[in-house]
C-alpha cells in the first residue's frame, strides 16, 4: 500500500484547485478593464499553468520512488521538496517583489526532479 505520495498527492491537488479558482474568480470579473487588471489575470493563469507543468513529473518521481522501495525519508523528503517549491512559486506569484522567492522556489523544483530522477535510476541498477 502506497503511504507517502497519497499525502503529497492530495496536497498538490488542493493547491492546483486554488490555483484554477483564482483564474476563474478572475475572469468571473470580466474582461481586464486596466493594465493592473489584464496583469493579475495573467500571473494567475501563468501561476496555474506552472503547476500543471511541474506537478504531474514530480508527483510520478514520487511514486516511482515509493514504488521501488526507497526509505519513506527519501520519499517524503522529495515530496516536501516538490510542495515547498510549488507553494513557494505560488507565493512569489502574489507578491510581485518576491524575486528570491521565485529562484530558490524554482531551483527547488528542478532540484527534486533532478535528484529524484536520479534515485530512480540509482534504484534500478540496485
Amino acid at each position: 500500500m502506497l503511504l507517502v505520495t497519497p499525502i503529497y498527492a492530495g496536497l498538490l491537488a488542493v493547491l492546483f484547485f486554488w490555483l484554477s479558482l483564482r483564474v476563474s474568480l478572475i475572469r468571473l470579473k470580466g474582461p481586464a478593464a486596466d493594465d493592473a487588471a489584464a496583469k493579475r489575470l495573467r500571473r494567475a493563469v501563468r501561476a496555474q499553468g506552472n503547476a500543471s507543468e511541474y506537478i504531474p513529473l514530480g508527483l510520478i518521481m514520487v511514486l516511482i520512488l515509493e514504488i521501488q522501495g526507497a526509505p519513506y525519508w527519501l520519499v517524503h523528503a522529495f515530496g516536501m521538496a516538490l510542495l515547498a517549491g510549488r507553494v513557494g512559486h505560488f507565493v512569489s506569484f502574489t507578491l510581485p517583489s518576491a524575486r528570491l522567492l521565485t529562484q530558490v522556489s524554482t531551483a527547488l523544483t528542478y532540484s527534486m526532479i533532478c535528484f529524484s530522477g536520479l534515485f530512480v535510476l540509482y534504484y534500478v541498477a540496485i
